[in-house]
This record gives structure tokens, sequence and C-alpha cells, in this order.
């Protein structure tokens, strides 16, 4: 049965669970119990039928996920760094780059709030230092990809650069570092351009219906839209 549950990220919309079994009176009480608490409502959906639904009472949507996996054959590529090599003037450096990568991918879609960056990247045990990797052009980075360890499989966390061309060309070089026979999971969200030209370059293979995240602003004047 569909319920509202909070979510850490976003504190300031409530999520809903089991989205594909809403009815019409329940989506109703909740937009009232929104209201009340002074929040919004989120989901992320999969099926058309409910994305229809959702949008005929007053949804919008956010951004669409997709859920991709690549597996790793025998490529040959160019020397570059991993971050666990770095030096501490540019780990600080990719700390910065990912928080303005985040802030800029997360203007429409709310952004998690008071992000201790470093220790987001740095802190977290499941981050895989050895399989990140960055370029590096006049000792500054241009261009970066962040793998974590998540059940004994390599997961795409966040992947950024100074440009197309340069992004892809580290992918290429990733492709010969990671073990051969491995896969990388990965999500790819429409408002990640960078992101989305990795997902749209190499061959990828879907592992789950995309998802877009909706969203009914805690402002919305209506709480029924016939």
């Amino acid at each position: 049965m569909p319920e509202l549950i909070t979510n850490k990220y976003q504190p300031q919309f409530a999520q809903i669970t089991q989205v594909d079994d809403l009815d019409v009176p329940t989506l109703w009480a909740m937009q009232a119990e929104a209201r009340h608490d002074q929040q919004g409502l989120m989901a992320y959906v999969s099926h058309p039928e409910t994305r229809g639904f959702l949008a005929d009472h007053g949804f919008q949507s956010v951004s669409q996920t997709y859920f991709a996996q690549l597996n790793i054959r025998d490529f040959s590529g160019e020397p570059v760094v991993p971050v666990v090599d770095l030096e501490a003037d540019l780990k600080a450096e990719l700390v910065m780059l990912l928080r303005d990568h985040y802030e800029r991918t997360h203007r429409f879609n709310p952004p998690i709030p008071n992000i201790d960056y470093a220790k987001w990247l740095f802190g977290d045990d499941n981050f895989d230092a050895t399989h990140s990797i960055v370029r590096l052009t006049k000792q500054h980075i241009v261009a970066a990809i962040l793998i974590f360890q998540t059940d004994n499989h390599l997961a795409l966390k966040w992947t950024f650069g100074d440009d197309v061309a340069t992004l892809q060309a580290l992918w290429r070089d990733l492709l010969g570092i990671l073990p051969i026979g491995s896969r990388l999971l990965a999500t790819f969200d429409t408002t990640d351009v960078l992101a989305m030209s990795v997902y749209e370059h190499f061959h990828w293979h879907q592992t789950a219906p995309a998802q877009t995240l909706m969203m009914w602003p805690r402002a919305a004047n209506n709480l029924r839209i016939q």
C-alpha cells in the first residue's frame, strides 16, 4: 500500500512509496498531509500510466534516470592518474569540482542540504580511490570518474569534466584499467548533460526500467485536479 516516507536527501519533500498502486483518494489524502506539514511530494515513476496519473494531479516531471551496466572487456587505454595517487592539493581541487558539478546538476531537483563534500567522497568507506581516475592538464583536473564498491560490484557515482570530448576520452582510458570480466553499474540522470553523453556514447545495458522523478510542490494552490 502506498505511504509517505522521509527522504533524508530531500527533507522538504515527502516521498511516495509503491507509487504504481496509488488511487485518487489516497493521493488527495497525501497532498493534504503534505500541505499540512509544509512539504511537497516526490515520487520515482517507471510506468507511463502512473506518470500520466500524477501529471493530471499537479506533479511535474523533473528528471529521468537510466539504470545501466557496462561489461568490461579487453581494452587498452592511455595512462591516467588514480585518485589514490593524487597529492593533497589535487584532492582538494577534486572536492571543489565535485561540489560545482553537483550544484550545477541540482538546480531543479532538490539538492542534499549542508553537504560536507570531502566527507561525502573521501569519508565514504565504499569509495574506490584505486579505480577512480582523473585526467590532469597543466596540473589541474579536467575530467574525473569516481567509482564506489557496492555489493561486490563497481558502481559509478559521479563523472564530470571540462567538455564532452575530454570526458569520453577518459572513459576510454577507464576501460583499459578496470578488471576484465568485471561489471560497472551506473545511473544516469537527464539533468547531467556530461554524464548522459557517456551513457549515449558507450554500449551500456539497461538493468531496470528508466524512472522519472516527479514532484508536487508544497506551494501548489490546488489539492485536487479533476
